[in-house]
């Protein structure tokens, strides 16, 4: 009796575990490996839609690519071009409407084609440019690829067609087989001015960089110094100064002296006149050769000079200024 009481728990209990594991086999979503690439891009192209009506379009755009990845539906392409204007990537998207554009063109969808030509253009305006050029030599380099931000660019794009991206860092490479790569980093910040770019020569391998010669200054050996000697006409004005100076204070001394003694008299007052002549006349010309008498650096180079010579003639005598400019 307690046998049979065994068995028949153990039986009711395999009912009950058998009927769970169905029906939560039965809740369970199908399987991706079920699905084929088109069933589970349509899967992801739903979901995508739903985080999108929610305002989730950082978790809604990656479902949208591996949903055009799978199967590169027009439709897919100008949902995941909204994404990405909606989140600021307006380069990708103008690129996309402007596929849309043309797929749509091809099949005769007007009304899509419209909308989608519009919404790459309007995006096209806010964005900057890049130009790149690709010289012939370089072009002719076996296997050459060149990328922008790791996108192949076109061959037809190497002759300076502007690329329109987005603000901040780009990157320009180019490679080939058994050449070193080349890889520039671009900043972008402003949408007005175009940025032009120019692919150089790759270097083989094993080619070695270039080496810069030392480059070595040998100072001149007739070079005049700073401290060069003064010129004769600035000697010449110092003397004639210092001159004119003496004589006038010798004619100043000369008249007080009189002066104290009694009066002025007659020889005192003609000495005393031609002194001070003489030493004005002394100053005046030392001041004129000082002003006239070129640095060191012209006489050196040539420049323009001044100078005063004296002239003495049946009827008197005089200066002349005579110069060079």
């Amino acid at each position: 009796m307690r046998s049979g009481t065994q068995k028949g728990a153990a039986l009711l209990t395999a009912i009950a575990l058998s009927t769970t594991m169905t029906a939560a086999r039965a809740e369970e979503p199908t399987s991706a490996h079920e699905l084929d690439p088109v069933e589970r891009a349509e899967v992801l192209f739903t979901r995508a839609m739903e985080l999108s009506a929610e305002g989730r379009e950082t978790e809604a755009c990656p479902m949208l690519e591996e949903s055009l990845r799978l199967d590169a539906a027009m439709g897919t392409r100008y949902r995941l071009a909204e994404c990405y204007e909606k989140t600021n990537r307006r380069e990708a998207a103008c690129r996309l409407y402007t596929e849309v554009a043309r797929e749509a063109q091809r099949a005769g969808m007007s009304e899509r084609e419209s909308r989608a030509r519009l919404r790459g253009e309007a995006l096209s305006a806010m964005l900057a440019r890049l130009v790149v050029w690709v010289p012939k030599e370089v072009a002719e380099t076996p296997e050459l690829e060149v990328t922008i931000d790791g996108r192949p660019l076109d061959r037809e794009a190497w002759t300076g067609d502007p690329l329109p991206v987005d603000l901040g860092e780009h990157v320009l490479e180019a490679m080939a087989p058994g050449r070193k790569p080349y890889r520039r980093v671009v900043p972008v910040h402003d949408t007005s001015v175009p940025i032009e770019l120019s692919v150089p020569t790759l270097r083989a391998q094993n080619e070695a960089p270039k080496t810069r010669r030392a480059e070595v200054t040998i100072p001149s050996t007739n070079r005049s110094t700073e401290t060069e000697a003064p010129s004769v006409r600035a000697t010449v004005a110092l003397v004639l100064g210092l001159g004119g100076a003496g004589a006038l204070l010798a004619s100043a001394g000369i008249a007080a002296a009189a002066l104290a003694t009694g009066g002025l008299s007659e020889p005192a007052r003609g000495t005393s006149a031609v002194g001070i002549g003489i030493g004005g006349a002394s100053l005046v010309a030392a001041g004129v050769l000082w002003l006239v008498t070129p640095p060191a650096k012209a006489r050196r180079e040539g420049g323009a000079a001044m100078a005063i010579v004296p002239t003495v003639g049946p009827l008197g005598g005089g200066a002349s200024l005579l110069g060079r400019f």
